[in-house]
């Protein structure tokens, strides 16, 4: 079943998020609308805050090799590393996967820019990482807007085909809940929906959380069952 993931920036981002029911964070940051890696001491904040409550996966995007290891021995479930199409991201796969695969779990983003890179998955799966993400910039329009939905479902089934998990990410918003829950991805990450406003600059708003949540449940009971 598909689970809601809302993306937090502070310890006080994910109390509200954990008191309105949610049990997957995204910790990050955000620069020009895309996801930035917290600080070590603020990733473990929200880890200590989590605890047993929710998993809590990380950015870590343009970090040195340390800087990834600084944040894999947080203990947080999975690092989300944004991935280039074409050769570039095959050759980042293979370097990240080399050293980081059997030390953290590894996500793999992609841009939806150049549409989904389909040919990528399977090298990711080889590389050692556990998921992939088509993440779309947090603006009004996001990824259901950047890919057409027949994309988005095969971008779904490739994941499947590599025994990859998979989430869709990036300025989401209430109604595409039942519009993406039929392709049946692990997860759907929101931010700018559950924001004060809209705004994915401004707090998390606990009401805007339950009402997404609200919106998975009911789309869900209309959801078949997988054969």
């Amino acid at each position: 079943m598909t689970a809601l993931q809302v993306t937090v920036a502070t310890t006080e981002e994910a109390q509200a998020a954990i008191a309105a029911g949610v049990t997957m964070m995204f910790a990050a940051g955000s620069v020009a609308g895309l996801p930035a890696p917290l600080s070590v001491a603020e990733l473990r904040a929200i880890l200590a805050l989590a605890g047993e409550r929710a998993e809590v996966v990380a950015a870590a995007g343009n970090l040195t090799p340390e800087g990834l290891a600084d944040l894999a021995a947080t203990g947080v479930a999975a690092l989300v590393l944004p991935v280039p199409d074409g050769d570039a991201g095959a050759a980042l796969l293979s370097r990240i996967g080399r050293s980081m695969a059997t030390s953290v779990k590894l996500i793999a983003a992609f841009p939806p820019e150049a549409g989904p890179d389909f040919d990528l998955m399977p090298v990711a799966a080889i590389a050692g990482f556990s998921g992939v993400w088509l993440s779309a910039p947090e603006t009004p329009d996001g990824l259901t807007k950047a890919v057409k939905l027949a994309d988005i479902a095969r971008f779904i089934a490739s994941a499947r085909r590599s025994k990859l998990t998979v989430a869709l990410t990036g300025g989401l918003r209430v109604v595409d809940v039942g519009t993406l829950l039929p392709l049946r991805p692990d997860h759907l990450g929101f931010r700018a929906a559950v924001s004060e406003n809209e705004d994915p600059a401004k707090p998390l708003d606990p009401a805007r959380i339950r009402a997404v949540a609200a919106a998975f449940a009911i789309h869900t009971s209309h959801v078949e069952p997988e054969a």
